[in-house]
Formats: structure tokens, sequence, C-alpha cells
């Protein structure tokens, strides 16, 4: 992988920049003189594309971070949002979309997207398109941990039960997918016993907890750098660790639990009220794009759905199997389905329990 971690973690404080003016003056002349605003995870978008993107259209990119799926649904509810992309999945924007908060994806308006087969399509169902896909995993910090963590076990049931390390993510469905899985659970699920099954093995793994917050969020405060060596994480994030931690040997490793994991596709959708739907097309297709997809996949760590960006990959990128997993890999992996909202309604009451709980201490 290129060492694209210095620019990438400058272009975040510029990022923040952009975003506190288009909170702060939603109206101001920036964004009504051609700009876009995404809503997404940090880090999650490459500095290169955009000054690509920059240079070919002239439109500045304003980002909007969030670090659960929780405070995404919160922002697109409100209706003055100034959302015009959002980062998705297929429970949330066909929520939405049912709402009417998403537009419904016109193809025909994304010629790129022909790039990308239709099995990664319809995993983002009407109202979304393909963005970026993954595993769920451990990241760990090879220089403090002897033996690498091979099983959820090793995050769940920790060898230092008592000794604040790990930090996990308050998303109400990723972090009930580990200990669904070890328990031999579907992570769709909505069975009571066993989502307090789940919860149980949380519970008891929440004194080595040193927080609930997405790991990249977490370091980048400078709060955990000295306690954490393990997290739940995506892959891909074990780039921007080093990137934040800075230390010589790039120590954060990234694995796939031999039980099994969550293969995850993140989506892009247009809300509804976005004033910019047809710069929103513009910038889909421009992101779908071979030779844009692959300089953003690369760049991130993260695998594309994009065929003929893959293809334009380097070797070394195509065979590493963190972003690329092997066929025995994704034979053990679960996708998200959609469910009743009440399933996830209990969800996420089971994990504001747990959190509340552990910041009570």
């Amino acid at each position: 992988m290129p060492n694209n971690k210095k620019p990438r973690v400058a272009w975040c404080v510029r990022s923040a920049v952009l975003m506190t003016v288009s909170l702060l003056f939603p109206s101001t002349s920036l964004h009504a003189a051609q700009s876009l605003t995404l809503l997404t995870w940090e880090e999650y978008l490459s500095e290169a594309v955009i000054e690509r993107w920059h240079a070919e259209t002239g439109v500045e990119i304003q980002q909007i971070f969030f670090d659960s799926g929780d405070k995404r649904d919160e922002i697109l509810a409100k209706p003055d949002h100034q959302i015009d992309i959002a980062l998705t999945e297929l429970i949330s924007s066909s929520r939405f979309g049912a709402r009417k908060l998403l537009e419904p994806i016109e193809q025909a308006r994304l010629p790129a997207l022909r790039h990308v087969a239709r099995r990664w399509r319809d995993s983002c169902g009407r109202y979304a398109v393909p963005y970026l896909w993954g595993t769920l995993g451990i990241a760990y910090r090879s220089d403090r941990i002897e033996q690498a963590p091979r099983s959820w076990a090793d995050l769940l049931k920790p060898a230092r039960p008592d000794e604040p390390h790990i930090v996990m993510m308050e998303d109400h469905e990723d972090i009930l997918a580990s200990p669904l899985i070890l328990l031999g659970h579907s992570i769709n699920t909505s069975d009571l016993d066993q989502l307090k099954a789940a919860f149980e093995l949380l519970r008891s793994q929440s004194e080595a907890v040193l927080t609930y917050e997405y790991v990249i969020t977490a370091l980048r405060s400078q709060r955990h750098l000295d306690r954490a060596d393990m997290a739940l994480a995506y892959s891909g994030d074990q780039q921007v660790l080093n990137a934040v931690e800075g230390v010589h040997g790039e120590p954060w490793r990234y694995v796939v639990p031999e039980e099994g994991t969550l293969l995850w596709v993140d989506c892009l959708s247009v809300p509804s009220n976005s004033p910019n739907q047809a710069l929103a097309y513009r910038f889909l297709d421009f992101l779908n794009r071979p030779e844009i997809a692959a300089l953003n996949a690369e760049d991130l760590g993260v695998a594309t759905p994009n065929a003929s960006a893959r293809a334009l990959l380097p070797e070394d990128v195509r065979a590493d199997a963190t972003i690329y997993p092997p066929e025995a890999v994704l034979a053990r992996s679960q996708v998200y389905e959609e469910r009743p909202l009440e399933g996830t309604q209990t969800r996420r009451r089971i994990i504001s329990a747990l959190i509340n709980a552990h910041d009570a201490r």
C-alpha cells in the first residue's frame, strides 16, 4: 500500500473546517456556489480523489462525519440537514427510502455503474449504489499482544478481563455481530433470548473496554493511545490507526476471526431534499469511473465492488487477504438482511443499556 497516511490526516483537518462552515452557515455562498456535502465516516474518501474531482469540476466537497449508524440516522431524519450524499447500507437506505427521505436511484444516470456487478448493486437496494465493501474483524497492536487473535473469544473474553484495553463501538448492528457469531447465531436474529445472550457476553467484557467510540475517532482524540491494544474494527482501519499513532513499524494489524464475520457493503444515497441532486449524480458517476474507484480503494485500503477498478490495482493489493478475503472466509461470512423495525429498536435499547452502564462506572 502507498504511504499516504500523512496527507490524509492533514486533509481530515481541512475537511473538518469545511464541515464547520457548512453546519454554521448552510446558506452561505460557499454552499450555494457549487459544493457538495457528504455525510460519511471519518477518513473514508481519498484526498487524491477529492482533489481530482475539484480540479475537474471546481466543486468543493464538504464532509460531515458520523461515528455510528444511529448518529447518521439522526441527521438524515432532520428535514433541514443540508446533506447531498449520505453513506448508507441496505437496511438504512431501504427504511429512509420507504419514508421518501431518499431518492430511488436512477441507474440510467450513472453510466459508470456498468463496471459494478449486479450482485453488488442488489446489495444496496433501490435507494443506494455500492461504494466499498469489507469485513468486520479485530484490529490489534502486534507490538503489545504476543499472540495474534484468532477467535472472537479473544476480543469478547479477553485474557486481561479487568484491565481496560479494548475499544469497541456503539453501532447497534455491528457491535452485536461479533457475540452473535461467537454464539453460533445469525447476525440478523430478532430472537430475544439470542439477543440477550449476546448482551450478556458484551456486558461481561465491559470491564476490559476503554470506550465504545469508533476506534479511529477514539484514538484520534489521543485519550487512549497508551492503553488501547485491541479493537472491534473494519478492514482497512488498521492503516488509518497506524497513521493516527505514527508509531514506527505500523504495529496495528487486522484479522478476521476463524468463526466467520460480517461481510458489509457500504452504499451511497441521495437525500430527497438535496438541492444538488444533479451534481450528486455526477459525483456518484465520477466515483465509479474505474481509475477513480481504483485510486480511492487503494488509498483507503478497502475493497472496491468495481470489477474494472480492481483490475487496475497493483497485484500486491489484489492479493492482500485483509482487503480481499479468500473464498473460505467469504463462505463463513454473513450479510445483513432487512428486518422489522421492532428488531432494530430492540438492538438499540440493548446497546444503549450496555454503554450507559459502562459509562456510569
